[in-house]
């Protein structure tokens, strides 16, 4: 029932099945009570989640060999499925995020992982470009949107005040580069022992068997989020905050993070244009996570000490570098993921500043829906870098010439970020209204 209503595309019935799912809370508020969660519990719990939820962006670099060789085609080709998939991560990210302002977010999460385990599993059945683009691009990408970053930074970010939001917000960070690190090896072995399709088989039951009932334990929104849900705030409210020049810079910044995600989706092909064999690219994907990991909370940290925009600022220059170095040849493995750890891994330290500042410039009440604007800006880069990247590898065999274009961009975006700091106050609490500047 919960495909059939989800394949009809009708919001006002992904509403009801997600409604449905969050019952427990309201028809069993005493049994919920007495399973009262500390924040710190909660937060653990939906980064276990969120770890897992994240396969459906970390792993597709490791099916994407394999998916080429078996089905013979370009690599701009076996490239569209993920394509998509950004763009219905961009769709679901400001569809879900105005949900989960209206209704609150453990349903949209709930929903989300269901939907995302449905995509893995019609993944590993497809057998041409139009399936895996529906399986993988529209469920996945879809689900991402509902059941990753976005909402959960939400989630949480209601739960922790300013002084420490931005670590508790990049403590969910380093669930997407943990991912890889914890399942690249095993999704590597069965896409060697057995095949691709068994491994996106794999990651559907995880998702349902493991990700699902931990996500019904621990995504729960603060009580104070369920007594506000009747007065909803409408679309038009967020308009005053997107002519705010803060606002802009903060989405064209996006946009730039967007377009250098093409490293995390080619990072096994990456590899293997620089000489090396797969098994390198597979440790690599692992260098990234743990790489990616320690700096969403050293960058988390160092926000709520020293500003969000100068640490934004900062992420970006130090990915420049790294993606500059990762445009050169590589002596040995070793430097490979030295400028890896460099270029890939602020990835998401970037990310978890940028949500904490736009849940700080608008407040609790229309997070979800700036957020999910915001991640549309992102997922168009996400969609188009890769393609381009994989036009430019087609073209000319190698990665090198977009990497150093895409270098001098993430360079400008930091430059730019600190261009506007003219001091460095800590942010307010909470903006619900007034529309401040980066500084």
């Amino acid at each position: 029932m919960l495909r059939r209503k989800i394949g009809a595309g009708c919001v006002a019935e992904l509403v009801d099945v997600l409604s449905f799912i969050d019952a427990g809370p309201r028809v069993c508020h005493n049994h919920a009570s007495a399973m009262k969660l500390s924040r710190t519990s909660i937060l653990l719990l939906c980064a276990v989640v969120v770890t897992m939820t994240s396969m459906g962006m970390s792993m597709f670099s490791l099916f994407l060999p394999p998916m080429e060789k078996e089905f013979g085609w370009s690599r701009a080709l076996v490239t569209v499925p993920y394509m998509v998939a950004m763009m219905g991560w961009a769709a679901g990210a400001v569809l879900f995020g105005k949900l989960a302002d209206d209704y609150g977010s453990r349903p949209v999460i709930l929903g989300g992982i269901v939907l995302m385990a449905a995509g893995f599993l019609g993944m590993g059945l497809s057998q041409n470009l139009w399936q895996l683009s529906l399986s993988y691009g529209v469920c996945v990408g879809l689900a991402m949107g509902a059941s990753s970053l976005v909402i959960v930074s939400l989630l949480v970010s209601k739960h922790y005040e300013a002084r420490n939001r931005g670590l508790a917000v990049s403590a969910i960070q380093t669930a997407p580069p943990l991912s890889p690190l914890l399942f690249a090896p095993m999704i590597y072995f069965l896409i060697r022992s057995y095949d691709w399709r068994t491994a996106a088989l794999a990651a559907s039951a995880i998702l349902m068997g493991v990700a699902l009932p931990l996500a019904w334990i621990g995504a729960r929104d603060p009580q104070t989020t369920h007594a506000s849900r009747d007065s909803r705030i409408g679309w038009a409210a967020c308009l005053p905050h997107l002519r705010n020049r803060s606002m802009l810079l903060l989405f064209a910044v996006r946009f730039s993070c967007g377009v250098a995600f093409f490293q995390i989706a080619h990072l096994v092909a990456l590899t293997m244009s620089k000489g090396f064999d797969a098994a390198t690219g597979a440790r690599a994907v692992s260098v990234f996570g743990g790489a990616a990991a320690v700096s969403a909370l050293l960058f988390g940290w160092l926000s709520d000490r020293y500003g969000r925009a100068k640490m934004l600022g900062l992420s970006y220059l130090v990915r420049g570098v790294g993606t500059l170095l990762l445009s050169l040849d590589m002596p040995n493995a070793l430097c490979f993921y030295a400028a890896v750890g460099l270029a890939i891994g602020p990835t998401f330290g970037t990310v978890a500043i940028q949500n904490v500042m736009f849940y700080e410039l608008v407040g609790p009440r229309m997070a979800g829906v700036i957020l999910g604007l915001s991640f549309i800006v992102h997922q168009i880069g996400s969609a188009g870098g890769p393609m381009v990247a994989s036009i430019v590898y087609d073209q000319t065999g190698s990665y090198d010439g977009f990497m150093v274009v895409m270098g001098l961009i993430l360079l400008a975006s930091g430059l730019a970020l600190f261009g506007q700091i003219k001091t460095d106050e800590e942010l307010p609490e909470v903006v619900a209204a007034a529309s401040p500047s980066l500084s």
